[in-house]
């Protein structure tokens, strides 16, 4: 079978976190924690080859706890020089001050910040961390960062009005201080505008019967997914990794997608018995906006 046309490349360099957000189910991952080395991450890109599209360096874990994470941007700078690279971050973790001059400097392209609540209360409450402080420190750091590479593009996503009705998230006066604040850094907001199931993680949505999962005909179908130990799975709300094509350390990207696993996969949502795959009969069905 031909490879679909990936744009999107998502290559897991860790599933490690230490949040506890509400509405992610870490608790329910049985998969072993780990970091990709730096000696496999070469080497997928290698399976890879020739991309320009966007390259997506995060998972089901917090990518800044990688201590190798800035070699691997530089890597990917020098082997797909015509990409783009771009991560999704709490910034809930404690780096030297140097740290996002350097990240900046290996070329990353931009940064999603992953933000709920607006006090150290209610931040604790959403992230089970109290880590508002930091992350607003680090903002500060990477704000410095920034005016050095204004082509480098960072938003802070808050919960959306709709997000809100589903999670304890209060909207306090702090709230608009707090995004003055970020913006005059040099920070865009933007908002969530729903939280997810995560496969049969959280049920805040009803599932659709009605729809095709968009990894078959969607958007999500030209998204490369691998986690950090090389699996190609069909997407990152299967956070266990329980729907495996293939291993990119044992076969091909062109064997993975002309595997049994992967037919049977577009098979089964075809023709909607979805009973060989129990983590999607709660999904939505949602593509990515």
């Amino acid at each position: 079978m031909p490879l679909p046309f990936f744009q999107e490349i998502h290559i897991e360099n860790t599933n490690s976190c230490g949040y506890k957000c509400v509405m992610c189910p870490r608790e329910s991952q049985t998969r072993k924690i780990g970091f990709m080395p730096l000696e496999d991450f070469s080497f997928v890109l290698g399976r890879i080859g020739p991309f320009e599209g966007v390259f997506h360096l995060h998972g089901f874990g917090e990518p800044l706890l990688d201590r190798q994470f800035i070699p691997k941007i530089e890597m990917l700078s020098k082997k797909a020089s015509r990409s783009r690279s771009h991560i999704f971050s709490t910034l809930g973790v404690r780096v030297k001050e140097e740290y996002f001059l350097k990240l900046l400097e290996s070329g990353l392209s931009g940064m999603v910040i992953s933000l709920y609540g607006f006090t150290s209360a209610d931040y604790k409450k959403i992230h089970g961390y109290d880590g508002l402080d930091l992350v607003k420190k680090n903002l500060q750091l990477l704000s410095e960062a920034m005016r050095q590479f204004p082509g480098f593009k960072a938003i802070i996503k808050i919960p959306g009005q709709a997000v809100s009705t589903f999670l304890p998230v209060a909207d306090p006066p702090e709230k608009a201080a707090f995004c003055k604040w970020a913006s005059d850094l040099g920070f865009d907001i933007a908002t969530w505008g729903y939280v997810h199931n995560y496969s049969d993680g959280r049920h805040y949505n009803m599932p659709s019967s009605e729809k095709i999962c968009p990894v078959i005909n969607g958007k999500r179908r030209n998204i490369l997914n691998i986690t950090w130990d090389l699996h190609v799975i069909p997407c990152c709300y299967d956070f266990n990794a329980t729907i495996r094509f293939g291993n990119l350390r044992e076969q091909t990207l062109e064997e993975i997608f002309s595997s049994p696993e992967y037919l049977n996969f577009l098979i089964a949502h075809n023709v909607g018995d979805l009973s060989a795959y129990p983590v999607c009969q709660n999904c939505e069905k949602n593509d990515y906006s």
